[in-house]
């Protein structure tokens, strides 16, 4: 009995180190495959869910896949960072080994893409301008020119997205710190494109947060082909 349970644990022992091998080499594989149908820089943290994994491989389909990339830009603001739950991933396990991968189908894909308020401000084309979030809102301060005269303005302004923008709209301003109303109010409100996100995302909403906007952003099936 003592040697069938030796046996038993050390083959179980052996079943898990296969499949934490195989989860790596097809973590890898898919990591170098949405690098490059996403067109990132470098290669995104991968992280296959999902326990045993040789079952999902023997099927070619993966419940979920997480992914997290940084510092990406495409014609638009800079997203810090982007974090992504892909569902329903099909690959194949001989083509994950064989290195004989040409495209993955998905299900669907959410996200969420985080903005610095540095990188904001440096998109906003407004001199020594500066974002921070307050109640209602997010602050923006910077200096304008009005009848020759450089002064001093802030804003609290609410956020929202465009057409793939994110616009920045004054619901108060102070210039010099005394209130001002009519049009000199929307002397600070901003227009920020975000710019094409990768894997066919589009955006769906922004959430102030302390360190930045959060973005959120979702895609239906599609399929992520890599260029060759």
């Amino acid at each position: 009995m003592r040697k069938l349970l030796v046996t038993v644990t050390v083959l179980g022992a052996l079943l898990v180190a296969a499949d934490r091998v195989a989860v790596a080499v097809a973590s890898g594989v898919v990591a170098s495959e949405l690098r490059t149908s996403g067109s990132l820089e470098s290669d995104p943290s991968v992280a296959i869910k999902g326990f045993p994994f040789l079952t999902q491989a023997l099927g070619g389909k993966y419940d979920r896949i997480e992914l997290s990339a940084t510092s990406l830009s495409r014609g638009g603001v800079r997203l810090a960072r982007l974090d992504a739950t892909i569902v329903g991933t099909r690959l194949p396990l001989a083509d994950a080994l064989g290195g004989a991968v040409s495209s993955v189908p998905v299900d669907g894909l959410s996200a969420t893409a985080l903005v610095t308020y540095a990188d904001l401000a440096a998109m906003s084309k407004v001199p020594e301008i500066a974002l921070a979030p307050v109640t209602g809102g997010v602050r923006v301060s910077g200096r304008l020119v009005i009848l020759g005269r450089t002064v001093t303005a802030s804003t609290v302004s609410t956020v929202r997205l465009e057409r793939g923008d994110i616009v920045f709209t004054a619901r108060s301003m102070a210039v010099d710190g005394r209130p001002v109303s009519g049009a000199a109010a929307g002397l600070l409100d901003l227009r920020v494109p975000v710019g094409k996100l990768p894997y066919g995302l589009a955006l769906t909403g922004v959430q102030i947060t302390g360190p930045g906007l959060v973005l959120s952003a979702r895609s239906g099936p599609t399929t992520l082909v890599a260029p060759r």
